[in-house]
């Protein structure tokens, strides 16, 4: 395998680096330090899947007063959706909560590259779920990657499902 040079090494993400996957060695080998392309979208799709996985804090009160708590880290997530009706979901503004939380907690996307796509026609989908997109270039070196989401949320368990898809 050919070297990696110093432009084309992407770190893993703070977590995953503090995250101590064999404990009994003392130094992290050159594998554990450096990720390739593959694994940096590996870890984007599954930092992301946590992120709308979880409910935030603006579902259980309301945080107008309080807009540093509403763009930090205690609002992680987006809103809880579980048991709500595809008739009662606002779309757009759905869109606008998801591209938010995601532009908040997701700094390796090129947030000028952003796009969230919610899907709510009812003839694409069944009354118990909901379908998106999301689309966004990752950063990386030497050129940017290409990311292309589908995901789907339940909406009676509230679980959403985030997969590579083909743009």
């Amino acid at each position: 395998m050919a070297e990696l040079t110093t432009t084309e090494r992407l770190q893993p993400s703070l977590l995953d680096r503090l995250t101590d996957a064999a404990p009994s060695q003392r130094e992290e080998s050159r594998e554990q330090r450096v990720i390739s392309a593959t694994r940096l979208r590996e870890c984007v799709i599954r930092d992301l899947s946590w992120l709308l996985n979880a409910v935030n804090l603006e579902t259980s009160r309301p945080l107008e007063a309080h807009p540093q708590v509403r763009s930090s880290v205690l609002n992680y997530g987006i809103p809880d959706l579980a048991g709500v009706a595809v008739a009662g979901i606002d779309a757009a503004a759905l869109r606008q909560r998801i591209r938010e939380a995601i532009l908040a907690f997701e700094p390796r996307l090129i947030p000028e590259t952003l796009r969230v796509s919610v899907h709510a026609d009812a003839a694409r989908m069944d009354r118990r779920s909901l379908l998106f997109t999301i689309e966004s270039e990752m950063w990386a070196q030497p050129l940017p990657l290409n990311l292309y989401l589908k995901t789907a949320l339940d909406l009676e368990t509230g679980r959403l499902d985030v997969v590579e898809g083909h743009g």
